[in-house]
């Protein structure tokens, strides 16, 4: 896999176009033969994910091309791709149905595909379709790559790129899911910990999401 950087106080300046901090040794990394004029650095990215919540982007350091080096951290960052739309299509992900997500469900699942091989991305993809078909909400990114469920968060969900896995946290102990589950499960200071690690496990790691506990 390839390094993943994450540009910090990212503004959207317009679709598919930000401006972020980012020093010029660092824009270097992304190619040194860029020329260098100006105060402002741009760089050229593939594949990216911004959070507006968090104001970063965050892409690959292989998708991202140096097109000019400045002399001070702010950058521009333009997309090379056209922006994914709000509806999340079985063509995107190789699952169906299609299917309208939060802005929160959207950043996930383009994360997935920005991280995950096309096994795992399609075994996220499903998983989240088959929550959302049972349970309305949203998704809220934390640090890093960890996301919480909104308004209850009785599932957490953390992608783990090197090891091309979810690993999930649901509320509740241990011994409460012990006889529901199919996975192997461990405690996680209360509540209840699992891997999904293919499209096989999403059947039996949706039984266990929909065994949490939920606020009254």
């Amino acid at each position: 896999m390839s390094l993943q950087i994450t540009a910090t106080n990212a503004t959207e300046l317009g679709k598919g176009l930000w401006g972020v901090e980012m020093p010029p040794h660092q824009v270097r990394l992304f190619g040194s033969n860029a020329v260098s004029e100006g105060l402002r650095s741009v760089i050229l990215i593939r594949n990216c994910v911004f959070n507006d919540d968090v104001q970063s982007l965050t892409f690959n350091m292989d998708d991202a091309i140096a097109l000019n080096i400045g002399t001070t951290s702010q950058t521009i960052a333009l997309s090379a791709t056209e922006q994914p739309s709000p509806n999340i299509k079985q063509s995107d992900y190789g699952v169906a149905p299609q299917f309208t997500g939060g802005p929160g469900d959207r950043e996930f699942l383009e994360m997935s595909k920005l991280l995950l091989d096309r096994p795992m991305l399609e075994a996220a993809a499903m998983l989240l379709t088959r929550v959302r078909e049972r349970s309305s909400g949203d998704l809220k990114k934390g640090k890093a790559r960890n996301f919480s469920e909104t308004p209850d968060n009785f599932w957490y969900v953390i992608i783990q790129p090197r090891v091309q896995q979810l690993s999930i946290t649901v509320r509740g102990s241990v011994e409460h899911f012990s006889s529901i589950a199919k996975l192997p499960i461990k405690d996680d200071r209360g509540n209840t910990l699992f891997k999904v690690t293919s499209k096989s496990n999403v059947p039996a790691a949706l039984e266990i999401i929909f065994h949490a506990i939920r606020k009254k």
